[in-house]
């Protein structure tokens, strides 16, 4: 049986799929190291939407800050997904 994720994972899981591709535009070298480490950090926050842990993980510091800004903003085809991760985590906070 399928399991069944809540807002906060199925956006946490489209961002990973957001980073993924980013990581086949990367092949190899330095990028695709610090593309990995992206990937490694939103996979974190996926874990982390399973016990509903994602602001303790933040602690204060936006997702782009975590992902790493500098990253995301050479890479503006992820922040659909960093959006809609927000906009989770904002809807829950108003639960």
């Amino acid at each position: 049986m399928p399991r069944k994720r809540n807002p906060i994972g199925i956006a946490a899981g489209k961002l990973i799929l957001a980073v993924q591709n980013e990581l086949g535009v990367a092949a190899a070298g330095p990028e695709a190291v610090h593309a990995q480490r992206v990937l490694h950090r939103a996979r974190t926050l996926l874990q982390a939407s399973e016990s509903s842990s994602v602001p303790s993980l933040l602690d204060g510091r936006s997702v782009v800050e975590y992902l790493d800004s500098g990253w995301v903003e050479t890479h503006p085809s992820v922040e659909p997904g960093i959006a809609a991760l927000v906009a989770a985590l904002s809807a829950n906070e108003k639960v």
